[in-house]
């Protein structure tokens, strides 16, 4: 019997590949920026240097949140220290805090109680940041946590002397329901990961084929790549894995096939439908596989394939398609995660009396402010004209603002035309404006929309943006900021 590795070295063997192109050597060497990731890693790193708030990305299981977040620390400088956490394996605060401190290399006694340890890491952490450092620490897993860790966690926001001096944190999470505070726009940014359409299954797929030695295109017919992202759900993990089984699969010989296919290989770490994919194709007799130079073309047809073995891999994955949507019509009246109710928000158990909890561990207060409370929800004040394709630093409006204003922005990218278009087919121009300033020595162009007297007022503005906006979440940002930020980098 053949166990696994020996099928994975007979698939590079077949097609020619220098390495698994869905193993750890290629995961290292390759970020596909499909799906807009790459702006997501320009956009998260921004984000974590400059912005007051904290970052809680989501997508579900096998969605690619561990391989951004990766990218991400790839593109910081050797200033930052960084501290990983599971919190699947790392659940109790001692540890939690015996992780930061070991990692971050912070140089405290951990035999003080849980108060005095966070209050320590957060005033160890100011004074490093304060002398040119940055810390960061990543959370995995972070719905796993209790509610009463998270507040303590989150604590080491409110427990900063000053947003800057504080160690940011980036949480990867499959839902928000279960994150304390996620609604909290003053403590954090939400960023939900897309799944994959075909086009982006296509591009990442050919990105990894290309580390792993295929230069000419991915060697599985277009159809058949929309088909297995489907079964995939668009999750990138999971398009390793049905595809890495769909190329095996590929590889073998009538002989073998009848012998008996080796499926208690696949059972640990393979999906379900993938295993059907793999039953209906072996469970029919046939000739060889097809010869890996006839599928190089990804835009050839099934139909003209040097071999039958090509068109039964389609078929194949055309019954289990058809197999897997009558079983959801079947499904159809249960309920799915989103239309479950949402998880209570308790407030998190008392610490021990011995203890003095951080002030607040379970929200983040207002910053002290001695202005006067302003009218509720005015309409945002209208910007002066300024041309769309303005290739000012700053818009003149913006320019002219006071510095005690506010602006929502809306989303950052290299494409300064991209923007310049959005703004085009918007029905009010005059109320959106470029900021430039610089990411990593290149050009970053921001968006912004409107002048508010302050934030609150500002976030609730946020429900009445145009619809091109719709289910995303703008940053209010100080106009001071802004101005700021274009002037040292421009």
């Amino acid at each position: 019997m053949q166990d696994m590795p020996d099928q994975t070295q007979r698939m590079l063997d077949y097609y020619g590949l220098a390495r698994d192109p869905f193993g750890e050597d290629v995961d290292a060497a390759v970020f596909s920026g499909v799906a807009e990731r790459s702006d997501t890693v320009e956009q998260l790193k921004h984000l974590l240097t400059f912005s007051p708030q904290d970052c809680l990305m989501m997508a579900p299981a096998e969605g690619g949140k561990r391989h951004l977040a990766r990218e991400v620390l790839r593109r910081f400088d050797d200033e930052w220290r960084v501290a990983w956490l599971d919190a699947g394996s790392a659940s109790q605060l001692d540890l939690i805090c015996r992780e930061l401190i070991g990692q971050l290399g912070l140089g405290l006694r951990v035999d003080s109680d849980t108060a005095s340890l966070f209050r320590n890491i957060a005033d160890a952490v100011a004074q490093r940041t304060a002398d040119g450092e940055n810390f960061l620490m990543i959370v995995e897993h972070a719905d796993r946590w209790s509610g009463e860790v998270q507040s303590w966690v989150q604590s080491l926001h409110t427990l900063a002397t000053q947003p800057d001096l504080r160690i940011r944190q980036l949480w990867l999470a499959e839902s928000a329901t279960a994150i304390e505070q996620a609604g909290n726009d003053e403590l954090w940014f939400v960023l939900v990961l897309e799944a994959f359409s075909e086009a982006d299954a296509a591009g990442y797929l050919r990105d990894r084929f290309a580390a792993a030695g295929h230069l000419d295109a991915v060697p599985i017919d277009t159809r058949d790549i929309a088909r297995l992202n489907d079964l995939a759900h668009g999750l990138p993990g999971h398009l390793n894995q049905v595809v890495s089984d769909y190329l095996i699969a590929g590889t073998f010989k009538t002989t073998e096939r009848q012998q008996g296919f080796p499926l208690t290989h696949l059972i640990a770490g393979s999906a379900v439908v993938t295993l059907l994919v793999l039953v209906f194709l072996y469970s029919r007799g046939g000739d060889e596989p097809v010869p890996a130079g006839a599928l190089r073309e990804p835009d050839t047809q099934v139909a003209t394939a040097n071999s039958e073995v090509q068109q039964r891999l389609a078929e194949a994955v055309a019954r289990v398609e058809a197999r897997q949507q009558d079983a959801t019509v079947n499904a159809d009246d249960a309920p799915t995660p989103a239309d479950a109710p949402p998880v209570p928000v308790t407030e998190p158990p008392a610490a021990p009396a011995r203890e003095e909890p951080p002030a607040e561990p379970d929200s983040a207060p207002e910053p002290e402010d001695n202005t006067p409370v302003p009218e509720p929800a005015p309409e945002p004040a209208a910007p002066e004209p300024t041309t769309a394709a303005a290739a000012d630093a700053l818009p003149n409006w913006l320019a002219a603002a006071s510095d005690s204003q506010y602006s929502l922005q809306l989303l950052g990218v290299r494409d300064r035309a991209a923007i310049v278009r959005l703004i085009e087919d918007q029905a009010d121009p005059d109320q959106f404006g470029i900021v430039t300033t610089q990411l990593d020595s290149r050009p970053w162009h921001v968006l912004v929309y409107g002048l508010y007297p302050d934030s609150a007022t500002a976030r609730a503005d946020i429900p009445n943006l145009p619809d091109d906006f719709s289910g995303q979440s703008p940053w209010a940002r100080n106009v001071a900021d802004l101005k700021a930020t274009a002037i040292q980098n421009n």
